[in-house]
């Protein structure tokens, strides 16, 4: 299955074009705010170095979140546009399971973690066995203060994977192993999709929602205004 994927949910955007367990092409931009201006640009580019057209991809995937609201609402968009104009179906991938898919090896548990400011981190836990991933707990919103403490909920030694913010808090319990800091990988969300898409877990292009977990700062000023 020919899979293009987009992630735009970090400062790095991201594009990828897979057949199976292949990577036609994969291309990050560096660190910016230019998602908008920059993905139409990067989806074409992939699809040329991978000598492909859309009409040839079988299903897309996007991360879904959580992570930068502009950005999860950008990749959303191209990647929604595209299967209702050509019929494409469609996979949502949260942004720390794919996180988790690219750190951890067989029998190691981690907790994926995304910068959510204001000394926040969005953080999920997640058990990587031979072949797949599985999901130990809901994604949720911590003080990055009480990690340590969210860490020892699970029997196993954590593996942080994230990104740059896990570095400042590695050292926040005994019961983290190792961290890893890293840049979201499009193949991984390609990669995850395809367990999703080979188990018929595809979604209608409407049914795909984002995951935000906090609501936006637009959206709290408005509800602080008074009745």
């Amino acid at each position: 299955m020919i899979i293009l994927a987009v992630h735009s949910s970090s400062p790095h955007l991201g594009v990828a074009l897979t057949r199976g367990e292949e990577v036609l092409v994969e291309q990050k931009l560096p660190p910016g705010r230019e998602h908008l201006e920059n993905i139409a640009n990067l989806i074409g580019d992939v699809l040329r170095r991978g000598h492909m057209t859309l009409n040839a991809v079988d299903g897309l995937s996007v991360a879904i979140g959580p992570g930068s609201f502009s950005g999860i609402r950008i990749g959303m968009a191209a990647v929604k546009g595209i299967a209702l104009a050509l019929g494409k179906p469609v996979v949502g991938v949260s942004s720390l399971e794919i996180f988790a898919w690219q750190a951890l090896k067989a029998g190691e548990t981690g907790t994926a973690v995304i910068d959510a400011r204001r000394s926040e981190v969005y953080v999920a836990t997640f058990h990587r066995t031979s072949d797949t991933l599985v999901s130990l707990d809901e994604p949720s919103l911590i003080r990055a203060e009480n990690l340590g403490d969210y860490a020892r909920r699970f029997a196993q030694p954590l593996v942080l994977a994230g990104d740059e913010v896990v570095d400042g808090l590695a050292a926040a319990s005994a019961h983290i192993a190792r961290s890893m800091p890293l840049v979201p990988s499009p193949v991984a969300c390609a990669q995850r999709a395809g367990e999703r898409f080979a188990g018929g877990e595809v979604l209608s292009v409407h049914a795909l929602l984002p995951l935000y977990i906090r609501r936006s700062d637009a959206e709290e000023r408005r509800s602080a205004l008074p009745s």
